[in-house]
């Protein structure tokens, strides 16, 4: 906990300049805010939004700056995060998981370079007409590779939530469930100071220079948060993906098709969402237990929802339930359903918030021993220690270390033939071929050449490692002067990791910020579903919390309803695109295929989100040919091939869905596929 003399001391060293910084920065992103929804035309989504979460951060701000105020925030949420550990809720180590935080962060940038880049490979000439669409895409583009080269990475993380999946969202139509996850992914790398380590923004901080000055600002002074605010940074981005998780099981509680459990066998055939919506039909309908199976499987997360953040403040085998269900539904969103990227963005989160021990504790685990005088032993260990982020690998030079390889049963005369691995923890040695079959396994980056290296011994890799290892010295040369070997170090010289939250530190702000916007959406919750009698009291409490609730958005947290009798019913109603070549013959466009999937075009968040869904649901419960109804979107599709002077052939299936009543008896019948028309423009 925080004693007298550090809360003395921490208050005194903070002056009043750095007391304001949160109220100037926040309302300065406030003003900057408003004057685009203003610009940009989005003045009726997002000034309620904006109004509703500003004001109150800038006046926790405000609040903050009165030392006996900050002191004691410091003390209780330093023991909230005591406590969390305690429970062993999160198990957080600034030192060791910054090398984790710093990988995901960088995943997370290619995630959205991918992103950003097939969105702007699908847009049509009237979207380059428009600066507000290429330009907003081009900033997700932007923004993606700062994020992975950690080039002003706090401030491009703040604009990708403050704005890109606001106003940008709105803009280009792509307002989805994954942006909403990368936005409270977002919040927790920015307080886990994930672009100090592995960057741009760790070499630039190193000068003396404005740049330096700029981009230090914004990361605690020496990389790394405390111990417990590392703590409030994962509990409160983990209580915002629970409030989701609530809202959207509040729904699910008033729809007939999830309490039947008929939405599982209608979810798994749904040629919209269902990458194998044919062989699921196959397999359902080879009778009642795979249909049953198909039910339960989706009762079987109404509880998780509910009990996500519970069971984990719990700990031990809740908590390990919590994390392994995760981690299956999130593997069959990403393999099976077609979500974007919301699986890729939920795996980082869950990485990000449970990830602790596997290649990440147990530093120096192992001790390597090599001939610092072989020119081929010396760049294998220096390219060693390039790859091993996680600092498992703790070189033992020859020259150095006789006393200890023998210490250890290892022939000096040995180890000049052979590299050789000793394992802390059990004390087993290895060497030769099967030295990097251990190291492949340890080395976090390395991993992906274990599976190789395992069936490399069975197809001669030994026999290969002792011909180049009998010549090594012949082949390469000796080194007289050993080269400096690369090592990594998070902590500057002399400082550590605070274990608890010094005053003044933002994460108080922004956790108590946080908490008052979740507690207001879970008042706003939806009840109703869950009551019979519409309680008028509940109703105006709701409407007082109105702004807060809103507001709860710009950290992802939104009212989701998926996998409803709308989205089930998309796969009932679809069309197809085709272009007539020179020849006469016929080309599909990469929209839709015959059967309703998804094809090519949809990689883009613009043509799925923005268009090809609204169509989907658009149709729903109409008759007839609805080419004119849906004109626009259609031609959007074919933007392309029309300024090419090409003729376009529309065609529009229908498929109702299978029987309910059928499936309630166990029984799938997939319903007969017809052409409704076929227009050509």
């Amino acid at each position: 906990m925080v004693d007298a003399t550090d809360i003395s001391a921490g208050v005194e060293s903070l002056s009043n300049v750095r007391r304001s910084k949160g109220i100037l920065v926040t309302s300065l992103i406030f003003i900057i805010a408003l004057s685009l929804v203003a610009l940009t035309g989005t003045w009726d989504w997002f000034a309620k939004r904006f109004f509703g979460f500003f004001p109150l951060l800038i006046g926790l701000f405000v609040l903050g700056i009165h030392p006996v105020v900050r002191v004691k925030a410091a003390v209780a949420l330093s023991g909230l995060g005591d406590w969390l550990s305690r429970r062993g809720a999160f198990v957080s180590n600034p030192e060791e998981e910054a090398p984790k935080f710093a990988l995901i962060r960088i995943v997370f940038g290619l995630f959205m370079i991918e992103r950003a880049f097939w969105m702007i490979s699908y847009l049509e000439p009237s979207d380059w007409g428009q600066p507000s669409i290429w330009l907003t895409a081009m900033m997700g583009l932007l923004c993606g590779v700062l994020v992975t080269a950690g080039l002003l990475t706090q401030y491009a993380l703040v604009y990708l939530i403050v704005f890109q999946w606001q106003m940008g969202d709105m803009l280009l139509r792509t307002s989805t469930l994954g942006n909403w996850i990368a936005a409270m992914l977002s919040v927790l790398l920015i307080f886990t100071n994930a672009g100090a380590n592995f960057s741009l923004d760790r070499l630039l901080m190193k000068r003396s220079t404005f740049a330096c000055k700029v981009i230090s600002a914004f990361y605690y002074d020496n990389g790394l948060p405390s111990e417990s605010g590392l703590q409030l940074a994962k509990l409160m981005t983990l209580a915002c993906y629970w409030c989701v998780c609530l809202y959207s099981l509040s729904i699910h509680l008033g729809e007939p098709a999830w309490m039947s459990g008929s939405a599982g066998p209608l979810l798994l055939t749904n040629n919209f969402m269902s990458r194998y919506s044919s062989e699921f039909s196959w397999l359902l309908s080879q009778g009642p237990i795979p249909v049953f199976l198909a039910r339960v499987s989706l009762w079987a997360m109404l509880p998780w929802y509910l009990l996500l953040l519970p069971f984990v403040l719990l700990g031990g085998v809740f908590r390990k339930y919590v994390i392994m269900w995760g981690l299956l539904f999130f593997g069959l969103s990403l393999l099976v359903l077609q979500l974007g990227w919301l699986a890729q963005f939920e795996f980082l989160f869950v990485a990000a918030l449970f990830w602790t021990k596997t290649f990440i504790s147990g530093a120096n685990r192992l001790q390597v021993a090599y001939d610092d005088r072989c020119n081929l032993c010396d760049r294998t260990v220096t390219f060693v220690k390039a790859v091993d982020l996680f600092r498992r690998v703790h070189l033992k030079p020859l020259s150095k270390n006789i006393p200890w390889l023998m210490e250890v049963g290892i022939d000096p005369d040995e180890a000049r033939k052979d590299l050789y691995a000793v394992d802390v923890s059990s004390g087993n040695a290895v060497k030769g071929y099967e030295f990097y079959v251990l190291l492949s396994k340890h080395v976090f980056l390395l991993l992906p050449l274990h599976p190789l290296l395992v069936i490399g011994r069975y197809l001669g890799g030994p026999a290969v490692y002792r011909f180049v290892a009998e010549r090594r010295t012949r082949m390469f040369g000796v080194c007289q002067i050993p080269t400096p070997k690369p090592e990594y170090t998070l902590l500057p010289t002399g400082q550590m990791v605070h274990k608890d939250i010094v005053p003044g530190d933002p994460i108080s702000t922004v956790f108590c910020h946080v908490m008052i916007l979740l507690a207001c959406f879970v008042i706003s919750l939806p009840l109703p579903y869950l009551v019979k009698n519409d309680l008028t009291v509940l109703r105006k409490i709701q409407r007082s919390v109105a702004a807060p609730t809103d507001a709860a958005g710009i950290y992802g947290v939104g009212p989701i309803n998926v996998f409803n009798s709308t989205d089930l019913r998309m796969a009932e109603n679809w069309f197809t695109l085709s272009k007539k070549t020179k020849d006469g013959l016929e080309q599909l466009l990469p929209i839709f295929s015959e059967d309703g999937k998804r094809l090519a075009a949809h990689r883009s968040d613009r043509v799925y989100f923005g268009h090809t869904v609204a169509f989907r649901r658009g149709v729903i419960g109409k008759e007839g040919c609805q080419f004119e109804a849906f004109r626009q979107q259609v031609s959007y599709l074919g933007e392309n091939e029309h300024s090419s002077g090409e003729t376009l052939i529309y065609r529009q299936y229908v498929e109702p869905l299978p029987s309910v009543d059928l499936l309630l008896r166990g029984q799938y019948m997939a319903s007969e596929r017809r052409l409704v028309c076929e227009v050509t423009f």
